[in-house]
């Protein structure tokens, strides 16, 4: 993972987040290019001339790009590369679509608990990108702080897909010489707390450190997992959904980016 981008809205959270990647970075040995997404205030496109449209858009864009400099000024390090300031309508899809048009390899991004019904309904920008992204997307909580990677928990369903993602979660890993804990979250009543090796049929990874934990929710057993594991970094992997499943399901993927305490990587195939 040489090549990082990460998106920003200019928030505390944002900023606290680049410190998080530009540290990750000088530890991978990579660059980070900063990109925003700006617009104007939606407008009667009808009834309003377009040379005001354009002088609107400049106005904007010239603001935007003062930003970017002033951020990429008080971050000046040798982990940084370029600013893109990009105009879109729908900021995950600008993401997405500049992350895969310049084959980026990671994205990192802030992510801050959820503060409204629309927030609740249709989910943050973080993660709407990572219902979006073909890279694998880095969430930082808004108070994490980086630490050399040594401790990472891969969170399982026992999917044969997890295959492919495993194997780029371990290539990951062996930047830092972490450690992997496959963990799966049993909530059904009758379960008792069990912990050990095990064997799965079909699955495509040969387990190492697994452990199966009984929770009454799969959050809460995720939670305490990586707590008395003293985990540095909590990975999963969640499939393609349709569009409609994207907008309103809400997944556990959503609900652990918004809670967690510690970073999410979120990969998808």
């Amino acid at each position: 993972m040489k090549r990082i981008v990460f998106p920003t809205d200019f928030s505390d959270t944002s900023r606290n987040a680049l410190k998080y990647a530009i540290a990750l970075a000088a530890d991978l040995k990579a660059k980070v290019d900063i990109v925003t997404v700006y617009h104007i205030p939606m407008i009667d496109v009808s009834h309003t001339p377009p040379e005001l449209i354009h002088r609107m858009t400049d106005e904007k864009r010239i603001e935007t790009e003062r930003e970017l400099k002033a951020l990429y000024e008080a971050f000046d390090c040798p982990q940084l590369g370029d600013c893109h300031a990009l105009y879109g309508v729908f900021t995950p899809q600008e993401i997405t679509d500049f992350v895969a048009d310049n084959k980026y390899d990671l994205i990192v991004m802030g992510t801050r608990s959820e503060h409204g019904r629309l927030d609740r309904m249709i989910g943050s920008v973080t993660t709407q990108t990572m219902m979006n992204a073909t890279v694998p997307v880095l969430a930082v909580p808004a108070d994490a702080s980086y630490k050399k990677i040594g401790q990472i928990a891969y969170a399982t369903d026992f999917r044969p897909e997890d295959g492919p993602t495993v194997s780029q979660l371990m290539e990951f890993a062996g930047f830092f010489k972490a450690d992997i804990h496959f963990v799966h979250v049993e909530t059904h009543p009758e379960v008792g707390e069990m912990d050990g090796v095990i064997n799965v049929a079909d699955y495509p990874v040969a387990f190492a450190d697994f452990s199966i934990v009984n929770s009454a929710s799969i959050q809460e057993g995720l939670d305490r997992f990586v707590q008395d594991l003293d985990v540095d970094l909590l990975a999963m992997f969640i499939p393609r959904r349709r569009l409609w499943e994207r907008l309103f399901h809400t997944s556990l993927t959503r609900k652990m980016t918004y809670n967690s305490t510690i970073p999410l990587l979120v990969f998808h195939q």
